[in-house]
């Protein structure tokens, strides 16, 4: 049985970002992220020992960080400085244990956040950019056609290894090019060994294929620009 998570398929201010995503999964792609990633305003070490923000953002480099749009905690209205950002990110990578003590760790040894907007404007970069580098590759080019599930699916799992990583999976971006999103749910796992997080997104990324497939077999029956999960596509789930 695949694990349905609570994901509301909810607009946020994404909004579209100039790329083929179906809208809908432009709208979900916060909310399903923040899921498995949490929202963070402030600089913290992934598990890793990488700095990170937003809902896994990395910006490690130092420079990375110094490109945004930091401002104070306490001073909302007062932008930081480059280097008050590069004190702030050598101080959380000067303390190696951070990474495995969790975002909340890093809550008051930090002074720096991003405001929503900035988060925002990070996930849609980095979005649009991942889509990109996925679509230059042979085995997913036909992604602008996919179900909106399928493209959740791979754009959850480049979000999560780097758009490099599913075309390293052989059978899986076999299954993608030949639009088998049955087999693909079966090869998308990535490898959960030392990040236990990682597996409540494996098993929303086979139920998204899962229902890719079977928006595929019944295509009368069901709309491909519509997210359908949360929700399991089945015979009681069709097309209003």
């Amino acid at each position: 049985m695949i694990a349905r998570l609570s994901c509301k398929n909810e607009a946020n201010s994404l909004g579209t970002i100039g790329t083929a995503t179906y809208p809908t999964v432009q709208s979900a792609f916060r909310a399903f992220n923040a899921a498995f990633e949490g929202v963070v305003p402030y600089m913290y070490l992934d598990i890793k020992g990488l700095v990170t923000v937003g809902i896994g953002n990395l910006i490690d480099p130092v420079e990375l960080a110094q490109a945004l749009p930091f401002r104070w905690k306490n001073s909302p209205g007062s932008p930081a400085t480059p280097e008050h950002i590069a004190a702030e990110w050598q101080r959380l990578k000067d303390d190696p244990a951070l990474a495995q003590a969790g975002h909340l760790a890093c809550a008051p040894l930090t002074r720096l956040e991003l405001d929503d907007a900035a988060i925002d404007s990070l996930i849609a970069r980095r979005l649009a950019d991942n889509e990109a580098h996925l679509k230059s590759r042979e085995w997913f080019r036909q992604f602008d056609a996919w179900p909106a599930d399928a493209q959740l699916g791979l754009l959850s799992m480049a979000w999560a290894m780097g758009p490099g990583g599913p075309g390293e999976f052989e059978h899986f971006r076999a299954a993608c090019l030949g639009l088998d999103f049955a087999a693909a749910a079966a090869e998308c796992g990535i490898e959960d060994i030392g990040n236990p997080g990682l597996r409540a997104r494996n098993q929303a990324d086979v139920a998204l294929f899962l229902n890719a497939a079977r928006v595929l077999e019944n295509s009368a029956a069901f709309d491909p620009t519509e997210l359908y999960y949360p929700r399991l596509v089945g015979d009681s789930l069709q097309r209003a």
